[in-house]
């Protein structure tokens, strides 16, 4: 008699987070534990799904995936939980310009796009900037605006460019 391991094995759970705006990514990389390719998967709630998990048509939550058994051996069965982080969002680029003897004034404003707060600031050059612009201190040109992604999701970035103009002379009395 010869006797053959006839066991499916679905894998050990699995734990992806994905960006809401990445790229699709496949759930079968996420099972450890020696899962046996060519099972199905089913997606929250049931219905088929393909094992290749899109963020941009896909939700959330939990993703079985079945081995079928040979009898008299059960099928087998894995989850993977899929996570999404959102992206950050430094709105899109500005154009500012200011009088060069006027007053100081925050860039921030000049995104559009529905900037988020609390990110920061590098000038001209890569140098470390407050975000408020003094035309008797910083010099004209692309200032750049930086908000931190949470993993997977990259940073984003967006750019305030800043003229000068001179303020008319009308000469001396």
């Amino acid at each position: 008699i010869v006797r053959g391991d006839w066991r499916s094995d679905g894998g050990t759970a699995g734990v992806i987070t994905v960006c809401s705006a990445g790229t699709a990514a496949g759930l079968f990389a996420s099972l450890t534990g020696g899962a046996q390719a060519g099972g199905t998967w089913t997606a929250p709630g049931g219905g088929a799904f393909s094992g290749t998990y899109d963020p941009t048509t896909d939700a959330p939550g939990v993703y079985t995936y079945t081995v079928a058994g040979t009898a008299p051996c059960p099928n087998d069965q894995a989850i993977v939980t899929v996570a999404e982080t959102v992206p950050p969002n430094a709105g899109t680029d500005g154009v500012i310009t200011f009088c060069s003897t006027g007053a100081t004034a925050g860039l921030f404003a000049s995104l559009a796009g529905g900037a988020e707060a609390g990110g920061t600031w590098t000038a001209p050059g890569g140098g470390a900037f407050s975000g408020s612009y003094d035309p008797a201190v910083n010099a004209p040109g692309v200032y750049t605006y930086t908000v931190t992604g949470t993993a997977p999701c990259p940073n984003d970035q967006a750019t305030v460019t800043v003229a000068e103009t001179a303020p008319p002379n009308a000469g001396t009395d």
